[in-house]
């Protein structure tokens, strides 16, 4: 009865602490995995988000740029007041009424226009019927342009741009076909939706691109005086020439028949004198390809139903939501599931975009708005469970919110699967538990307490211990496996330790040291900005040739004799070299541990490279040359890859160099402005000129001379 009553002790004790210990460890993986879920899904977020606020804000500066460059060249200048005089000769010709009259009849072509196409158009994007005397010109000159330019033009909407010239012999016609190429090639490069010059005192909309109804019309006292683009125009004239481009947030336009548009805005002076107004409608295409990352969210980071959206500060949407491109349907049952009205519904899918139709008022826009930066877990604009990171962005005058969401359910998804794994493996050690304890209770001796005790010795880490076998039972048998245990143990503890020294060895090959540690250190994703480093690249002229007709063993034999010399330079003078690509090589000074003499260190290991090329040529009779291009600047690096690591460097630098290489000469070291200024002087250069890069323009270069003749102590006090 005794020996009963331990085995169900026994088998008791040791089911309570099995299903403890799976329940508490469970919970605990369970929690931890999650907040570290949690904690992740923030970080990629709130990294997803600045990275589109930095792509949203150059895009918004280059627009800013684009509208001083052209409002500040000559030709728009010129165009802006030969056009003003044009349009203003066209209103002094005679009997302006009844030419209006016989423009505007009910059976005139400019007539048909608005009844057959605008206003059926217009009618259709704002859902409410629209009075045709409300946009029919009464004045000539509007009547007048618009007839030859829209009406009477054979193109169809849309294109009607694709007119240069009417063939009505004015003057305006004249200068039209005269200015009209250039802009319109401007608009079509940058991706505008229309350009508009208006005269500064009348508010005449003297010329357009794009030839919509509001061509030709007056922002004064116009149809469209009360729309953002007056707005846009009062603010903007009365700008001083010096003063930033004004920007004008999204509102209904009816002249893009009820769609949504913003406009920049800046005045345009000869001189010192005050001549006209340019105008851009800005394109909503190009602010949804940066929101959606070209519609490409998974490849953002952003799974199945992430999301990086923009609010303006009317809590509606300034870019298309993800929902409404590629799930319509359960888009507008949400919206339905929150009380959308029909007529929203039948907008949205109507224009087929969220901006200015889907309101936001959460946490996250309020936040936004309120110039906060923050993460949670809120209900978004769809009444789905969200996490979200949000911010602030500014144009102008201008905030707007940008809030980057993926739903919690497919955040928490891996944590889920978890936690069912918890359950199904606490079952089946459960039941394994009940089987094992009933077998082994029948076993267990006093001898117990000594094997339980060593056993707690071995967890608490002690390896090297024996226990003496006091029988030939099972008792002893288990002894003895216990023995080879805690054998096998050591042994594998010593197995471990050394291919952790290995793969310690391994990962220093592959990255920086300050890098690995970072990575060993659990530090997941590493991207840093260096403000300042020098960057080299090198590449064999003619290497392909070269090496057409040779065994690969040889070529590469004779690479890794030339590139293992390179490595030995940069090594030396504490370079990192980044990666090799076939017959290319880069490294980069200054960083992952800063130098400020980066540039006079780089310009050092570029005269070992030609030296080491000069060494090798002579040992293998070969005459093989090479280009060398240096840059100095900011980059950004980082490690990129999960289970192959690469540590590389990427920005404007890094493509400079590279065309610093690419547009050099052979056995020359070719160098930029910067990197130029960056030496000093302690170098000696020889101006080449300028060269032509692709993205840069015109660029000066240098030809950095080899001083190897000069003192050599002064040269590696610089190292």
């Amino acid at each position: 009865m005794r020996d009963q009553n331990i085995r169900t002790k026994v088998m008791s004790f040791l089911l309570l602490v099995c299903f403890g210990i799976s329940t508490i460890m469970g919970w605990i993986g369970f929690y931890n995995g999650k907040e570290a879920l949690k904690n992740l899904s923030f970080n990629q977020l709130t990294s997803i988000r600045a990275t589109k606020s930095s792509q949203m804000q150059s895009y918004l500066d280059l627009v800013e740029a684009q509208i001083v460059t052209l409002g500040e060249n000559p030709t728009t200048v010129t165009a802006m007041k030969e056009l003003s005089r044009a349009f203003i000769q066209l209103g002094t010709q005679a009997d302006q009424s009844k030419l209006v009259n016989a423009l505007v009849a009910r059976d005139g072509s400019l007539s048909a226009y608005y009844q057959n196409q605008f206003l059926p158009s217009l009618e259709k994007g704002s859902y409410r019927k629209q009075s045709l005397a409300q946009f029919l010109p009464s004045n000539f000159t509007t009547a007048y342009l618009q007839h030859h330019y829209i009406a009477e033009n054979t193109y169809p909407l849309g294109k009607k741009n694709a007119l240069q010239r009417a063939s009505d012999g004015s003057q305006y016609s004249v200068s039209h076909a005269k200015y009209h190429d250039t802009l319109n090639t401007y608009l079509k490069k940058f991706g505008f939706y229309d350009i508009f010059l208006v005269d500064h005192k009348s508010g005449n909309i003297v010329y357009s691109v794009f030839k919509e109804a509001d061509f030709a019309t007056n922002l004064r006292n116009g149809p469209y005086r009360r729309s953002n683009i007056a707005a846009a125009y009062e603010q903007a004239n009365v700008l001083k020439k010096n003063d930033a481009p004004v920007f004008v947030d999204f509102d209904y336009y009816a002249p893009s028949y009820g769609a949504p548009a913003a406009f920049i805005a800046l005045p345009i002076f000869d001189g010192e004198v005050r001549v006209g107004v340019l105008i851009f409608q800005m394109p909503i295409d190009r602010i949804n390809q940066i929101m959606t990352g070209d519609e490409n969210w998974e490849s953002d980071g952003l799974g199945q139903s992430g999301e990086t959206y923009l609010v303006g500060s009317d809590f509606t949407m300034r870019s298309v939501s993800r929902f409404l491109i590629e799930d319509r349907e359960g888009y507008f049952e949400a919206l339905k599931g929150l009380d959308y009205s029909e007529k929203v519904i039948d907008q949205l899918d109507q224009f087929d975009t969220s901006i200015l139709l889907q309101r936001v008022q959460k946490k996250a826009s309020f936040g936004a708005l309120s110039e906060k930066r923050a993460t949670g877990i809120i209900d978004d604009y769809r009444g789905v469970q969200v996490l979200s990171s949000y911010g602030p962005i500014k144009f102008g005058d201008q905030q707007w919110a940008l809030i980057s969401e993926i739903d919690s359910a497919e955040a928490f998804s891996p944590i889920d699967t978890l936690a069912k794994v918890l359950v199904i493996s606490s079952l089946l050690i459960g039941a394994l538990m009940v089987v094992l304890a009933s077998f082994f209770s029948r076993k267990f001796t006093k001898p117990i307490t000594s094997l339980a005790d060593a056993a707690q010795r071995v967890g608490q880490g002690e390896s090297n211990m024996i226990l003496k076998v006091e029988s030939k039972d099972e008792i002893g048998s288990l002894t003895n496996s216990f023995n080879e245990m805690v054998n096998n143990l050591d042994n594998q503890r010593r197995v471990i330790e050394a291919k952790n020294l290995e793969n310690t060895r391994l990962l220093l090959n592959i990255l920086p040291e300050q890098i690995a540690e970072r990575l060993k250190s659990g530090e997941a994703q590493i991207a840093d900005t260096f403000s300042s480093v020098s960057v080299i690249f090198t590449d064999l002229v003619g290497f392909t040739k070269w090496s057409k007709d040779r065994p690969p063993m040889e070529v590469l034999s004779m690479l890794d004799d030339l590139f293992g010399s390179f490595d030995a330079v940069a090594k030396r003078l504490s370079v990192e070299k980044i990666k090799t690509i076939g017959d290319a090589y880069m490294a980069v000074c200054g960083r992952p541990v800063p130098n400020e003499n980066h540039a006079k260190v780089m310009a050092e290991l570029s005269f070992g490279i030609l030296q080491c090329l000069e060494d090798f040529n002579r040992r293998n009779q070969t005459e093989l040359r090479m280009r060398i291009g240096i840059h100095c600047g900011p980059v950004v690096a980082g490690v990129i890859g999960t289970s192959k690591f690469t540590y590389d460097l990427w920005g404007e630098t890094v493509n400079m160099a590279s065309r610093m290489e690419s547009t050099g000469l052979p056995n020359h070291i070719q160098v930029s402005q910067a990197f130029h200024e960056a030496l000093e002087g302690e170098y000696q250069t020889t101006y080449r000129g300028e060269i032509e890069v692709k993205g840069a323009g015109m660029v000066n270069t240098y030809l950095l001379e080899d001083q190897r003749a000069e003192s050599h102590q002064t040269r590696e006090a610089v190292v």
